[in-house]
């Protein structure tokens, strides 16, 4: 109990007091972890163009908004579930050594043309959609060598696309408020009509350095992966390399259109304060984006032509303070999605993260 007040003490801001709330539920539970076990945490990704520029021109447009808030558990969550789920799925040349149960509680994401004031259809430009989801993860780790460890990401999202979004009140709530009656989107009627979705994803990540001494200093992380559904179909394969000071055991920053969920938590080895700089790369083979090619079923709501490789190009920063609060940054260069689409993409992504302790 004098823990959980002197770590409420040291820092005195809202987000501290969410940390103080998941502390608190991780003593309830008696929570009892072996060395290298993590804890359980609450993460938060808000998205959106405008963070990829925000002292420039507001503008929507493409991929303008994301929402996602994950609650994963701890090693010890529901052992028994994980031990079950490591029989079923099968190992493919790994051992693993621990895994962990997530849950997405809310998803959200939003699409618009560039031009959000007309009230006609735009043949040329990315279509209106929405798409709201919940899910499940599974992440298992372990060790292929001292200085090589690898995860694997299993998740499920279940969801709609179309008006049941809320996606067209969302984002007209959100202009009316910060940029009044002259920046309100006009064209959601035009957007994809309702279709229930599905997400089946796949990553696999391995986390390298080249010595144990400068493990704290600087790694890198390939991946590769993929998505099966009528949301996306699509294959995709990258790298990240990071360097700062008391690198996490951890995969890295993830967005939210990733195969791979957000990870990382807190260990017995975990320092109190960490920082780092990052870069990467990811090509994506896209077969199929419901948010581009129309509604599945009867060739309704509108489309546009996809192209089939895109690429990411992404920086960021990532801090751990407090012990229990982290705060990412990650900028995104995105190649064209589609036929006739001008010019590259820019997004921004947040995320907090809110950690259990032991």
């Amino acid at each position: 109990m004098h823990q959980l007040l002197r770590a409420f003490s040291v820092c005195r801001t809202p987000l501290s007091f969410i940390a103080f709330l998941l502390i608190s539920a991780g003593r309830i539970s008696n929570t009892s972890a072996a060395t290298d076990d993590q804890s359980g945490f609450l993460a938060i990704t808000e998205e959106n163009d405008s963070f990829a520029n925000p002292f420039g021109i507001h503008q929507d447009r493409h991929y303008t908004q994301g929402l996602k808030i994950s609650l994963f558990g701890g090693d010890d969550f529901l052992t028994n579930v994980t031990a079950h789920l490591d029989n079923v799925i099968p190992a493919w040349g790994i051992k693993p050594q621990a895994g962990d149960l997530g849950w997405i509680i809310l998803g959200q994401n939003i699409y618009t043309p560039s031009n959000i004031l007309a009230r006609a259809p735009i043949p040329t430009d990315r279509p209106y959609a929405g798409w709201l989801y919940t899910g499940a993860v599974y992440q298992r780790r372990g060790e292929l060598a001292p200085n090589l460890a690898v995860m694997e990401n299993f998740e499920i999202n279940l969801g709609v696309v179309g008006p049941y979004t809320l996606a067209a009140g969302s984002q007209i709530a959100v202009h009316h408020l910060f940029f009044g009656t002259n920046d309100i989107p006009k064209g959601w009627r035009n957007q994809l009509d309702n279709e229930p979705g599905l997400e089946l994803k796949y990553a696999r990540l391995w986390r390298w350095t080249p010595t144990t001494a400068t493990a704290k200093y600087f790694d890198v992380i390939p991946r590769v992966g993929g998505e099966l559904g009528n949301v996306q179909i699509f294959a995709t394969a990258g790298a990240t390399m990071r360097l700062g000071y008391n690198l996490p055991e951890d995969f890295g920053v993830q967005i939210i259109d990733s195969p791979a969920s957000v990870n990382g938590a807190l260990t017995r080895h975990s320092p109190p304060l960490f920082g780092y700089l990052f870069g990467g790369v990811d090509g994506r083979a896209v077969a199929h984006d419901i948010t581009l090619d129309g509604n599945s079923f009867n060739n309704s709501g509108p489309s546009v032509d996809r192209n089939v490789l895109v690429g990411d190009v992404t920086w960021g920063f990532a801090l751990q303070f407090c012990t229990h609060v982290e705060f990412t940054y990650e900028h995104i260069i995105r190649t064209e999605e589609f036929k006739g689409q001008d010019r590259n993409d820019l997004i921004g992504s947040l995320t907090l993260k809110a950690k259990f302790a032991f």
